[in-house]
């Protein structure tokens, strides 16, 4: 706006996009961003930014831990010193990455480099370790390695340790005999499917991250899942703690859904339980590709199972 001879210039600096920002780990934990540009401007100077990190405990209750940035080392200047922007960080700075051939800038070859980064990511080497393998019992090569994507690998090793399964997770997808993958994660990813095909690795998908789907996922690796027998659920999958009460509850759940539900296809209610409880007998009814609910108002809510 123009007085006289004098100009008035008017700004409003726009406010950002995002306020705060939600990372999530996996299905019940997540990194807090609280301040979005503070992060974004300690991304950008190569640093760690501060992270909070909220879980659901086995109570149910949200839990909240600040984790600090690791602190920088300072090195004394030398003859030959590197402006900050250009000094190698992280696994540059201790060699464990080594730099990729640069090709002339063009769409072509930033494609064939992105597509070769990914490769690689795929392909971590772990220590060099001695597979020992031991004939099972239809004379396949037992333990078998599996490659998780998108896979949380807490779940697996909890279904791999209650039920006693010949299975060692990898992270080289080189050395993998199978792949456990989350469907909707590579559906649309073509070129892990190009490699497994390449080096003839199957891969075998799952819809969720739950114990039930874990564990059919990989009971077929194993070659030992039969889709038509859901009697028998082992209940120790299920137990987080092994307490008589858990064990009560799933044995409620159990009989339910094999002399009431799938006999005669009738809904059931169970008695109420704890949400930690409730959680555990959800799982135990999808093992048996049944849905449940849960309804009421505490200390009687309790979960209904229905009829497939």
């Amino acid at each position: 706006r123009r007085r006289g001879s004098q100009k008035t210039v008017l700004e409003r600096k726009a406010p950002p996009t995002f306020d705060i920002a939600i990372e999530m780990l996996e299905r019940q934990r997540w990194v807090i961003h609280e301040d979005v540009s503070t992060t974004i401007d300690q991304l950008l100077r190569g640093r760690e930014a501060i992270a909070q990190i909220r879980w659901v405990d086995e109570e149910g209750k949200v839990q909240v831990a600040q984790e600090e940035p690791k602190p920088e080392k300072l090195t004394p200047l030398r003859g030959n010193y590197l402006p900050e922007m250009d000094k190698p960080k992280g696994w540059r700075a201790d060699g464990r990455m080594t730099p990729v051939a640069r090709f002339p800038a063009g769409p072509l070859n930033r494609e064939n480099d992105f597509d070769r980064l990914l490769e690689q990511s795929w392909l971590q080497e772990e220590p060099e370790t001695e597979k020992v393998r031991v004939p099972g019992p239809n004379g396949e090569d037992w333990p078998v390695y599996v490659y998780p994507y998108g896979v949380s690998r807490a779940p697996i090793e909890q279904v791999v340790q209650a039920l006693d399964l010949p299975i060692v997770l990898t992270k080289d997808l080189q050395a993998a005999d199978a792949v456990l993958a989350l469907r909707s994660h590579v559906k649309n990813q073509s070129k892990l499917r190009q490699i497994a095909k390449v080096r003839q690795i199957p891969i075998h998908g799952i819809k969720s991250n739950t114990l039930p789907q874990i564990s059919r996922g990989l009971k077929r690796i194993l070659g030992i899942d039969d889709p038509m027998n859901q009697e028998g659920a082992d209940l120790r999958l299920f137990a987080r703690s092994g307490s008589d009460d858990e064990i009560e509850a799933l044995e409620e759940a159990r009989l339910a859904v094999e002399q009431i539900v799938i006999p005669t296809g009738q809904p059931v209610e169970l008695l109420p339980r704890s949400a930690k409880v409730r959680k555990m007998q959800h799982e135990l009814v999808e093992h048996y590709r049944l849905q449940s609910d849960s309804f009421g108002e505490e200390p009687n809510r309790r979960i209904r199972i229905y009829p497939a």
